[in-house]
């Protein structure tokens, strides 16, 4: 294959979670008074969530009243909504041919990571709930790099844990234009859009991906096309 390896995002593209971030954020917010829409929070869907209550924040109240204190309550809160979420929720399952995907890129050699906006203690939530442990060979978070989305360091750090130091040999698989933006930061051979997530074809189209693809088994015909082009 000419990819060794691939960094799947987690909500919306691995996860399905009925926007269930969006949902979320959005009653974390209003319960600080902040009455953003879901089209406010899709601006920011796929940031550290720090950073996206902060650019909210600021947008409807000012710069002023983005303090770190202001920003630390409503991300609490989010947590605690998020926490009881992938904890508990009937609806929480994996998006259509995950666990399949997965397995299939371990038969041909292609290590698979999952990286977040969330932080570690969200993405152990999930992956413990999904039971993919055994079948991931890195998971980063948020709050474990410098920066995160669109920054490429989410993506630099699993490839440190992998042994893969060549991005172009590097997937990138996400659901929102910043993880469209960080594969392209990193240097990924391939970045390519889901549409069955928090974004459609059509809004993710201008930020330029390599592919779209409206679920995950799709995957497996490009990962087939570019390994036989280059043989």
């Amino acid at each position: 294959m000419e990819i060794d390896l691939i960094v799947f995002d987690m909500a919306g593209t691995t996860v399905q979670d009925d926007d269930a971030v969006s949902h979320c954020l959005k009653a974390a917010l209003a319960a600080a008074g902040v009455r953003a829409s879901r089209h406010d929070i899709n601006t920011v869907m796929g940031t550290p969530k720090p950073l996206a209550i902060q650019t909210l924040l600021a947008r409807f109240r000012g710069q002023a009243a983005a303090s770190d204190r202001a920003v630390d309550a409503i991300h609490d809160d989010f947590m605690g909504r998020m926490l009881w979420h992938y904890r508990s929720h009937p609806d929480v399952r994996e998006c259509d041919g995950a666990t399949e995907t997965f397995a299939w890129c371990r038969r041909y050699g292609i290590q698979t990571a999952l990286d977040t906006g969330f932080n570690r203690a969200i993405a152990d939530s999930i992956i413990a709930r999904l039971g993919w442990s055994a079948l991931l060979d890195a998971t980063v978070a948020s709050d474990e790099v410098p920066h995160g989305r669109p920054h490429p360091d989410m993506i630099h750090h699993v490839m440190g844990v992998t042994g893969v130091t060549d991005s172009g040999r590097v997937m990138k698989v996400g659901d929102t234009p910043v993880d469209i933006a960080q594969g392209r930061a990193a240097g990924c051979r391939y970045v390519v859009g889901v549409t069955s997530g928090s974004h459609t074809a059509e809004e993710l189209r201008p930020h330029a991906p390599t592919h779209l693809v409206a679920n995950l088994r799709e995957l497996r015909a490009i990962l087939t096309t570019v390994s036989e082009g280059a043989a």
